[in-house]
Parts: structure tokens; sequence; C-alpha cells
């Protein structure tokens, strides 16, 4: 049998599909459509209001781990010799010079928890510089105190040009796309993979963006999505050919750039939550089904730190892996089961859409609030027109159609609740619309 997904649901093979590893059956299902190319895509000839594709800087950079230190590859526009080199307290610990080409790539020996890296063409006025923390991730914090202004993203999509633009209108960034939101907090509910062309540039702008909050007061609080789960997992099959063509140009494949063990991003990406209270706020991607009422929201992000870093996560879609998985597995196919449908279940957390397609589950939603102690709960995944209220104004939905057309402002009322709007590229916030009751029947 095969295993199709697309992005209605994530597909159910079943039993024997998904836990044939431990049952040593054979995998017999895979990626969908592959996504890449013959040769590296070229930047295509920017058409009226569209970009051109960028490559260079952190829109191409690829920053691992490995035995002898740290793997830095990056992009050129055109070929050129290239310099890479790692800073620590202001002086240069390392550097390596590379041919001329459009692809480089240094092997940096440093040994330091903060590292600044440059990088770039050899002789240019200014190398490109980003700053990596090479310590483990810190166990991410999911039952957070409230704030007073919440801006919220939903599936942004790879989408960085927009995000900027929403991120500055709501004051929260500045020219030099620094944090200038103070005690605000931003949060993006998964999904920055996929689709849009400057994945990679996005995620190291929220990488550092971060950093720039906690250091302010503030927090920028990234959730898993389904995508992330997808792409870390090697189904690739909505990478956008410009991102497609980053991997391709380094010669890795794109699941490989954001590796949970070798790659800054991956190990980044895997401490991220996939559930989180903010005071009131209930935050997910998909949103919480029936089956995991069973778990608080500790419990939740411990489940997920554990399955995420167990190599099974990764090898999904790895033949030549399942194929050898019964053998070296101590898990029983139940156990497999389990962590398929954590992970790609239509009752995942990362892939509930239900409450959002219907207004009959009140009662429902009212368990799911009473038991993480929450008022209103915030989702993404499943898209609508516009940034929407409903069941009363206990849930919100934020994922969009139009990717990163809107962004969710919640304002802390005195006397209690919020204020809540959707920050456009034009004109004020605009105030959601009232949000409908579910009849009593169904609460």
């Amino acid at each position: 049998m095969s295993v199709m997904r697309d992005d209605s649901g994530p597909g159910r093979p079943g039993l024997a599909g998904c836990a044939v590893a431990a049952a040593g059956l054979g995998w017999l299902g895979g990626p969908g459509t592959p996504v890449g190319h013959t040769s590296p895509p070229i930047a295509p000839p920017a058409g009226p209001g569209q970009t051109a594709w960028r490559f260079e800087g952190e829109y191409g950079l690829y920053i691992g781990l490995d035995s002898a230190g740290l793997e830095v590859r990056w992009l050129t526009e055109e070929p050129a010799p290239g310099l890479g080199r790692a800073i620590v307290d202001g002086r240069v610990v390392d550097e390596q010079r590379t041919a001329r080409s459009d692809t480089h790539e240094a092997r940096l020996s440093v040994d330091a928890p903060v590292v600044t890296i440059e990088y770039g063409a050899d002789g240019a006025d200014r190398l490109h510089r980003t700053e990596i923390r090479l310590g483990p991730p810190p166990r991410p914090a999911v039952d957070l105190p409230g704030s007073d202004s919440v801006f919220v993203f939903g599936d942004v999509h790879g989408e960085f040009d927009r995000v900027l633009q929403l991120l500055a209108r709501a004051g929260l960034i500045d020219a030099e796309l620094r944090w200038t939101g103070g005690h605000a907090t931003l949060a993006l509910l998964g999904d920055l993979f996929d689709r849009g062309n400057d994945v990679t540039r996005l995620l190291w702008f929220v990488y550092r963006l971060e950093r720039e909050a906690e250091a302010a007061g503030g927090r920028v609080l990234t959730l898993l999505g389904n995508h992330e789960a997808m792409v870390m997992s090697g189904d690739l099959r909505y990478v956008s050919p410009k991102e497609a063509g980053i991997a391709e140009r380094h010669d890795m494949s794109y699941q490989k750039l954001f590796d949970p063990a070798t790659s800054i991003l991956g190990r980044w990406l895997a401490g991220k939550p996939g559930l989180a209270r903010l005071g009131d706020l209930l935050l997910a991607h998909g949103g919480v089904s029936p089956p995991y009422l069973e778990y608080s929201v500790q419990s939740y992000q411990d489940t997920l730190g554990t399955f995420i870093s167990e190599p099974l996560f990764t090898g999904w879609h790895a033949p030549a892996f399942l194929e050898e998985f019964p053998r070296a597995t101590s898990l029983d196919s139940a156990q497999v089961y389990r962590r398929y449908e954590f992970f790609f279940a239509p009752e995942s957390v990362l892939w509930y859409r239900d409450l959002v397609l219907t207004d009959t589950l009140g009662a429902h939603l009212d368990a799911v609030l009473d038991h993480f102690g929450a008022d209103v709960h915030v989702v993404g995944h499943t898209p609508v027109r516009t940034i929407r209220q409903s069941y009363g104004g206990r849930l919100i939905a934020v994922d969009l159609l139009d990717a990163a057309a809107e962004m969710l402002l919640l304002a802390r009322r005195p006397g209690g609740g919020w204020n809540r709007f959707a920050v456009g590229f034009a004109g004020d916030p605009r105030p959601l619309g009232p949000a409908p009751e579910a009849g009593l029947a169904n609460r």
C-alpha cells in the first residue's frame, strides 16, 4: 500500500503501513511527488511587481556541526573567491578561503558558546554576519506568563518580505530589522516552511529575533507546524523550486539543511514547542483534539521532545533506514504507530482542523479551555480568508488563504479580556468581526 498525503490531511496508512518497520514487513510508503531539479535552478528574471530570487547571505546559508567544528556553506550571486571566518569576542579564531565559485564551503574550528560567522566573497566591501549559539538548545518554556500585547502569525510559508512589512507596521522591528517591540510577544504558529521562496532567510531572521526580543524583555514564540514535521522527516512535496535549489547548489538534501542533530537551524527547530499556554491563551498550530486532553502542555512537550529526538523521526521517508529499522529497534508496532499518529494523524495537534471547519464543537472547545486553564484557543493550519473568531470569541483562526496577508493583534483591556485586531499592509488595525456563538446544544 502507499501513503498519500496532501495539505488537506496527512493520510492514514493503518497499522500495517505505519508500524511496518517494527513488524518487519518493509516500508511501502514514502514521499509524494519528488521535488527537485536535474540541475540547480537559476534566478528567473523578475517580472512587474516580482522580486528576483535571492541566494546571498542568509537566503542561502547553511551552518552545521560535525566532529571537526563548524561546516559553513554559502552562495554568491556571481562566481568569486570566498572567505569564511569565525569570530569570538571580537577576535577571529579561524578563517578559510575558498576557490572561485558561486557555491562555497568552509570548515571552521571553534569552541565557544556564541560565535559570529562572517562569510561572502573574498575582497567584498562587506561580509555577511550571522551569530549562532553552539550549546544545546534550552528546554522550551510552554507555560508562560501573559503579555499585554500579543501579535500572532498563522502559516507564513516562507513569505519573508510580507512578514517584515507587517512587523514594521506594528512597530516590532526597525529599518535594520532589529526588535523594537519592547515587552510585546510575537507568536508564530508554525508552517514557516514550504511553498514560499524565502524559508531559509525567514528562519535565520526569527532565530536572531528571538534573542533580541528576550534581551528587551519581550518574547518571540515559535511553534512547530505540520510542515516543519514534514520537512524534517523527509516529506518534501511542498518545498518551492527556489528553496530546493539552495540544497542542490550545496550538494545536500533539503532535509539535511534542517537536520535536528547536525544543523544549527534544525537543532533550534527541534527544540520548539508544539503547544503552549501564554497566560489565558492556548496556542497551537492545528488545535487540540479529544485524544490530547490527556496531556498537559508540559507532558505534550516532553513527548514531542522525546519523539523528535529519535532516529525514526527523520527516517520516515528513508527506505534504507526503514529496511534496517525492524532489526535495530526495541519499539513494538503500537509504539511506532503512536509516533506516527502524534506527528501525522488528522487528530494530531499539528493537523487538527475540526474546530475551525465546524461550529458544532463548543462542548469540546470548552473542555479544552477548561483543561488547559485558558480562555481563548488560537490556531493556524486551516485556511480562512481573513483572521476570524468563532464560538463566542473562544477560538481565533489565523491561517490565511493568502499567506502572511494579516497578523493578529491582541491588546489586553484594563478590566480583563482582549481587544482583537487584524494588522494588514495598509490602514489602521481592523477590529475582528463579531464572533458567532455555537448553539447551546453543542456546548
